[in-house]
């Protein structure tokens, strides 16, 4: 996360924006699927069983996709 930070204030855009997009499953084993945007865009999701699991997916698919390592 911390990377794709760094990348997305140098580029001028401010800080990546993370959001809950959906949970699923009981309360015991919910399962939970975040977006990251930046500048606005969508650019990675993640799943995970904790929001933070998620968010840290979210930005590694966000860096892939951005080809940045």
């Amino acid at each position: 996360k911390s990377l794709l930070q760094e990348w997305s204030q140098a580029q001028g855009y401010g800080p990546p924006i993370y959001r809950t997009a959906s949970d699923s499953g009981p309360d015991h084993d919910k399962c939970f699927e975040v977006a990251v945007a930046i500048n606005g865009q969508e650019c990675g999701r993640g799943s995970g069983h904790s929001k933070q699991t998620a968010a840290k997916a979210a930005a590694q698919t966000a860096l892939d996709a951005l080809g940045i390592e």
